[in-house]
């Protein structure tokens, strides 16, 4: 294991955290390709915590753009999604 008391290694850490569930999430789900923010919306999970840092996957979504879509697999749902991540200094 990695440790250091970089001032972005927390964060870093959060968006890793973040992709493992996602990829866990959605490893078993027939949803590909994902073609709208309204599709994905759709199908993340409800009472689930699914989060980056403090913000919810469904408030990443909306940050997603027309061009994001579609969404092909797991691997380019993990990638755009915590792109979106935002990454806060402390």
């Amino acid at each position: 294991m990695i440790t250091t008391n970089h001032p972005l290694y927390e964060a870093l850490k959060d968006i890793e955290e973040f992709k493992l569930k996602l990829a866990e999430y959605f490893k078993d789900k027939d949803v590909f390709p994902i073609r709208s923010r309204v599709e994905l919306a759709n199908v993340l999970p409800c009472g689930i915590s699914l989060s980056c840092g403090e913000v919810e996957a469904g408030e990443l979504v909306k940050l997603l753009r027309d061009e994001d879509f579609p969404i092909k697999d797991i691997e380019d749902l993990v990638i755009k999604l915590s792109s979106k991540c935002p990454i806060k200094r402390e």
